[in-house]
C-alpha cells in the first residue's frame, strides 16, 4: 500500500500567536483566510484588565509564552495585543519584541508596529480609526500614531465596548465604517486596530464604498507573519494590502 508523502502539519510555516485572554477572534477569522498548510498555535496570557498595569503584567508573562510557542514549532511569534503593544510607546514596543525574540529564538512581530507597516504599505498618512476603546485608550492610540509619523483624522466609535464588540457581524462593522468615513473626508485610510472586531469579511465592502484602503489588526498581523515566512500567496478579498 502506498502512502502519501509524510509532511508535518503546517509544513509551510507556523505562526505562534500570543493572545491575551479572553480574545478569540483571530481563531474565528484566520482559518477562513490562511494559505494552505499554515498553522497558528495560540498561547494565552491573562489580562487582568484594560489598564496600564494589566497590559504591563501581560507583557511580563509573554516571554515564557514565546518559549512555549517556539517549542510548538512556531517559526515566527506574533504578539497579538494592540494596546498592550503600544500603550508605553514605540521604544517600549521595540524592547518587548527584542525580549520575546531573545526568549524564543524566533523572529517576533507585534501588532501595532505591524499595523503601521501595513498602513505605510498602502500609502496612508492620515487615519480614521475605528475602536471600541475608552477615551483614555484612544489617547494612547493617537500618541502612538503621532510618534510613528502619521496622524489621526478622527475616531469612529463602535456602539458597544470591547467586551461584546466581537458580537457585531461584519455587515454592521462595514456600515459603521462607511458612515464614519463619510464624516472624515480628509482621512486617507481606515485603521481598525482591535482584533476583537470581526473585520476580514468587512474590509472589501468598506474599501469599495469609500475608495480608501482599510487596515485591520487581524488582517495586518497575518500579512506581516506570512511575509516573514516567505509565503507570498495573495489572500483574496482581504483588501488592498495584498494588492
Amino acid at each position: 500500500m502506498a502512502f502519501p508523502e509524510r509532511r508535518r502539519p503546517g509544513a509551510r510555516g507556523r505562526i505562534g500567536v500570543i493572545q491575551p485572554a479572553p480574545g478569540v477572534m483571530l481563531e474565528h477569522e484566520w482559518p477562513h483566510w490562511l494559505p494552505h498548510d499554515i498553522l497558528f498555535p495560540v498561547g494565552r496570557i491573562r489580562l487582568s484588565g484594560p489598564t496600564a498595569e494589566g497590559y504591563a503584567a501581560a507583557a511580563a508573562a509573554a516571554p515564557e509564552m514565546a518559549r512555549d510557542l517556539a517549542s510548538a514549532g512556531a517559526d515566527v511569534i506574533a504578539y497579538a495585543c494592540t494596546i498592550g503593544s503600544l500603550f508605553q510607546g514605540v521604544a517600549a514596543e521595540r524592547a518587548l519584541v527584542d525580549t520575546l525574540a531573545s526568549a524564543s529564538g524566533k523572529p517576533v512581530i507585534s501588532l501595532s508596529d505591524t499595523c503601521i507597516r501595513a498602513l505605510r504599505s498602502v500609502g496612508a498618512t492620515r487615519l480614521a480609526v475605528m475602536t471600541p476603546y475608552t477615551a483614555e485608550t484612544n489617547g494612547w492610540v493617537e500618541h502612538y500614531v503621532a510618534a510613528q509619523g502619521l496622524a489621526v483624522a478622527g475616531f469612529i466609535a463602535t456602539p458597544v465596548s470591547i467586551v461584546t464588540v466581537g458580537n457585531l457581524p461584519p455587515e454592521e462593522i462595514a456600515a459603521l465604517a462607511i458612515t464614519g468615513m463619510a464624516a472624515l473626508p480628509d482621512a486617507d485610510a481606515l485603521w481598525i486596530p482591535c482584533t476583537a472586531i470581526q473585520t476580514m469579511e468587512a474590509i472589501a465592502t468598506i474599501e469599495i464604498a469609500t475608495d480608501r484602503p482599510v487596515i485591520s489588526g487581524t488582517q495586518a498581523l497575518l500579512w506581516h507573519a506570512l511575509k516573514i515566512l516567505g509565503v507570498d500567496d495573495a489572500v483574496r478579498h482581504a483588501g488592498r494590502l495584498w494588492g
